[in-house]
This record gives C-alpha cells, sequence and structure tokens, in this order.
C-alpha cells in the first residue's frame, strides 16, 4: 500500500508539473506572439519610411534632371547669342572700311567718331522726315 501512495504522489508531481510547465510555455508563448506584433509594427513602418525615401529620391532625380536640362537648354541659348554677336561683330568688321586702320589698339576713337558722324547723319535724316510729314497747317 505504501508503493501505491508512493507511485500516486509521483504521478502527482509528474502532473503538476507538466502542467506548470505548460503554464510557463503559453506564458511564453504569448510573450513572442506580442514582441511578433510589434516587430511586425515595426517593421511595417520601416517599409513605409523607405516607401517615402524612394519616393524622395525619385522626386529628386527628376528635379536634378529638370534642372540639368534647363542648365543644358540656357547654355545652348548662350552660345547662340555668343555666336549671333560674334557673326555681328564680323560682319560689322567687313562693313567697316576703317577695321584695319584704327590709331587706337582697342579701335573705340575711330569708332567713337564714326558713331557721332553717323548719329548726326540719322538725327538730320530724321528730321527732314518730320518735316515732310508735318501737317502744313502747324
Amino acid at each position: 500500500m505504501v508503493a501505491i501512495v508512493i507511485i500516486a504522489l509521483i504521478v502527482a508531481v509528474v502532473v503538476f508539473g507538466r502542467r506548470a510547465k505548460d503554464a510557463a510555455n503559453r506564458k511564453r508563448a504569448a510573450d513572442l506572439r506580442e514582441k511578433a506584433r510589434a516587430d511586425a509594427v515595426g517593421a511595417h513602418e520601416r517599409s513605409a519610411e523607405a516607401a517615402r525615401a524612394t519616393a524622395d529620391a525619385a522626386r529628386a532625380e527628376s528635379e536634378a534632371e529638370r534642372l540639368h536640362k534647363e542648365a543644358a537648354d540656357k547654355q545652348k541659348a548662350a552660345e547662340r547669342a555668343n555666336e549671333v554677336s560674334q557673326d555681328r561683330l564680323r560682319r560689322a568688321e567687313e562693313l567697316d572700311p576703317d577695321a584695319g586702320n584704327r590709331s587706337d589698339p582697342d579701335g573705340t576713337e575711330s569708332r567713337r567718331d564714326r558713331d557721332d558722324d553717323e548719329t548726326r547723319r540719322e538725327r538730320e535724316d530724321d528730321r527732314g522726315d518730320e518735316e515732310g510729314r508735318r501737317d502744313p497747317r502747324s
């Protein structure tokens, strides 16, 4: 009979031990599930941040491309304007009878004299045109 009591005690200890172990495992499993949920939320937030960063980078790249194109267009316009300017200077030099005979190195004196003569002639021509257009009654 003592053997039966000892066996019953051993069975009771094993059953209670197993129940305690099961309860501890349930608690650990619940903790792990809670941590997994928190990790999933964190992962989702990081994924959303990565998507925002990717969109920001795409916008920045697009803006950079637009600015590069704008800069290239402005450079081309500046080059065209420079070409036009150089062409006009070449034509002016071709037309100018004094282009090779300037007294000062930069040619400003003879140009000024010529510009003054041309301006005076243009003013005289304009006055003549105005006099011809005036109403005879005035």
